[in-house]
């Protein structure tokens, strides 16, 4: 999903104030046509976004394609202890199922786009990719 700026720090204002993290996925196009999924956490959407868009593109593995930018799919706001505990349990349940192939800085590779993930904290969430 294509989030503006206000959302984001309409979300940052809320959990900061509720003292919360969010635990997000979100996605790039690489130079060579694969989609890289992005499984983390952060505590400022906006900035994090940034900080991908400016580390993603001189990256030595999967580049990203020029013009583009990192977009979220989804996200959750969560304490600090269970966002990180989601975020090691997604990413050892995609390694263990073969679900793309693991890059370092916690993303996965696939050559085409999955249509969804799921992820599961206490209930389940089918999250359609964009």
């Amino acid at each position: 999903m294509n989030y503006s700026i206000a959302e984001l720090k309409e979300h940052n204002k809320k959990a900061r104030a509720k003292n919360k993290e969010f635990f997000y996925i979100g996605h790039y196009l690489a130079e060579d046509g694969s989609y890289i999924l992005k499984v983390g956490t952060t505590n400022n959407l906006q900035r994090r976004r940034t900080d991908h868009n400016r580390a993603y593109k001189d990256t030595p593995n999967y580049p990203m394609t020029p013009g583009s930018s990192f977009e979220y799919d989804w996200f959750i706001p969560l304490s600090k202890y269970n966002t990180i505990r989601t975020e090691d349990k997604t990413k050892a349940h995609f390694r263990n199922c073969g679900f793309g192939e693991y890059l370092d800085n916690d993303r996965f590779v696939f050559t085409e786009k999955p249509a969804e993930v799921e992820i599961t904290i206490r209930k389940t969430y089918n999250i359609a990719l964009v």
